[in-house]
């Protein structure tokens, strides 16, 4: 008498393991997606900030300053949405626009670095020299080179993934980055 061996049968096992790890192998695939996402565009707001300070360290006399008082705004926070329709200034009048020419080409030069994924942006300038003049003589525009200059920019972006966003912010992550300059001495200004 023969003894017939069973046929296993295992047709659905590649189909139960391939659905038990297909969730995992998603979820570290588009973290990996999601953290080069992140830091694209955490580079971009870097560079942003660097450019930023690059022209705000030489060109400084008329930006964060209000003339009619001869005091400077300190730490004053611009929004690039509010300030890009100044971006192109021809043709309108000087006087109805809020921000000076070198503010807005502060400001320009961080748009223009800046990648369209980036929203809410907001960029920070300040002057070291502004918040603590080093003489007992008062403020004078012209001595901010005895300082630095620092702009940080901070803007939203969007994430694919649960592990860097939450419904709470609307899958949003804040990403910001500052850059510090030494102010060059302006070369209209007397020594």
């Amino acid at each position: 008498m023969k003894i017939k061996k069973r046929n296993k049968k295992e047709s659905g096992q590649a189909m139960l393991e391939f659905v038990l790890v297909l969730p995992v192998f998603l979820l570290i695939l588009f973290m990996i997606m999601d953290f080069g996402w992140l830091f694209y565009n955490y580079i971009s707001v870097e560079n942003s900030a660097r450019n930023g300070a690059r022209i705000a360290c030489v060109e400084y006399q008329e930006c964060c300053y209000d003339e009619s008082s001869g005091e400077p705004v300190v730490d004053e926070v611009f929004e690039l949405e509010s300030v890009s329709p100044y971006f192109n200034t021809a043709g309108m009048d000087p006087d109805e626009i809020p921000y000076t020419q070198q503010e807005i080409d502060i400001l320009k030069s961080v748009d223009q670095t800046l990648p369209d994924s980036v929203k809410d942006v907001k960029v920070k300038i300040s002057y070291s020299y502004d918040s603590a003049p080093e003489t007992g003589l008062g403020f004078n525009v012209n001595d901010r080179s005895k300082g630095d200059v620092t702009i940080t920019v901070t803007g939203t972006m969007r994430v694919l993934t649960p592990v860097l966003g939450n419904a709470d912010n609307h899958m949003q992550k804040t990403i910001g980055s500052s850059s510090t300059y030494k102010v060059e001495r302006n070369s209209s200004s007397a020594d």
